[in-house]
């Protein structure tokens, strides 16, 4: 009753001065949104600095950069520093540090607590760096390398009867090798296993995995699959008949019978994504692997194999219709 008669006092006085109550309300209403919108704390919600640290200025992290700061929305600046050796001693002001390949990441996480979002390096790099800045949420990953269901989806798109996939790995890799052989086995494959003594018996190692292998699986593993070794790699594969599955375009490039891997621009998107919920929640989500990829097929090498050739289109359909499947 009391609020009933206070709205009918207020009413007789608005309309003995002559004052308009609907527009009076109207301009109240209008003066609060902008005092929201406007508040000193509400523009601390939206502003955010970001230190993007490269690991150095070759043309993948240019294109990462580039694709990254348009996707960011207007309330965000950015700060680049080029090489990974430059981070440190005096720096500019962030909320959030952005690090891009491996060796950006190593560096920053040894010497700063600051929140910080690692992109472009494999699952087992992050996971290696250092304990200190991992407490809590102030550290996330978007990974370089796929998950096993997409690797073994792809392997079973495109060779549906080879069902021995090999993978040598060496001493200190971590990877989840029970994850994949879970992957693989649900596909109906087998996962074989070989372990790299010492580097010199790779390819000694290579030989007898491949006598007991329908297809060879390449994984992040840089005491292997180096940029010295590929080409030796890819030549004992086909004299065994055995195709590689590559990391990157730039081994099917090279003779691997097809990859899937995610670009630095895909990966600088889904960046610019977690960056914008940054803005709003100031806090950083669970590392996480590429959402975006590419999937790459080499025709000659399929037709070299005996594999028949489809298209990347038709494998991340077959892919798609996997996962829904399964779900």
């Amino acid at each position: 009753m009391q609020f009933k008669i206070s709205l009918t006092v207020v009413s007789s006085l608005l309309r003995h001065f002559s004052i308009n109550p609907i527009r009076l309300w109207r301009n109240a209403l209008i003066a609060y949104l902008c005092l929201l919108t406007f508040s000193p704390a509400n523009a601390i919600a939206e502003n955010l600095r970001v230190l993007l640290v490269l690991s150095d200025n070759t043309a993948p992290y240019q294109s990462f950069y580039r694709t990254f700061y348009q996707g960011l929305p207007s309330s965000v600046s950015v700060i680049v520093i080029e090489h990974a050796e430059e981070f440190g001693g005096s720096l500019p002001k962030a909320d959030l540090i952005v690090t891009v390949g491996t060796k950006a990441g190593i560096v920053v996480a040894a010497k700063t607590t600051m929140p910080m979002l690692a992109t472009m390096l494999p699952r087992s790099s992050y996971e290696e760096l250092p304990s200190k800045q991992r407490r809590g949420k102030n550290i996330s990953a978007i990974y370089l390398d796929q998950p096993w269901d997409r690797q073994a989806d792809l392997l079973h798109a495109i060779l549906p009867d080879r069902n021995r996939v090999g993978l040598l790995y060496s001493h200190g890799t971590n990877l989840n090798l029970p994850g994949l052989s879970k992957e693989i086995t649900h596909n109906g494959s087998s996962l074989n296993l070989q372990l790299l003594s010492s580097s010199d018996a790779l390819f000694s190692s290579l030989e007898d995995l491949l006598d007991n292998s329908d297809v060879l699986l390449a994984v992040p593993d840089s005491a292997i699959y180096s940029s010295n070794n590929i080409r030796n790699i890819l030549l004992t594969t086909y004299r065994h008949g055995v195709p590689l599955i590559g990391l990157s375009q730039s081994y099917v490039n090279a003779g691997a019978l097809c990859a899937v891997f995610s670009t630095p621009e895909q990966i600088a998107a889904q960046t610019s994504a977690v960056v914008a919920s940054f803005v709003q929640t100031r806090q950083l989500p669970d590392a996480q692997y590429p959402s975006l990829f590419t999937i790459a097929v080499n025709q000659e090498v399929a037709r070299t194999l005996s594999v028949p050739y489809q298209s990347p289109e038709m494998l991340r359909l077959q892919m798609d219709n996997a996962r829904r499947n399964t779900r």
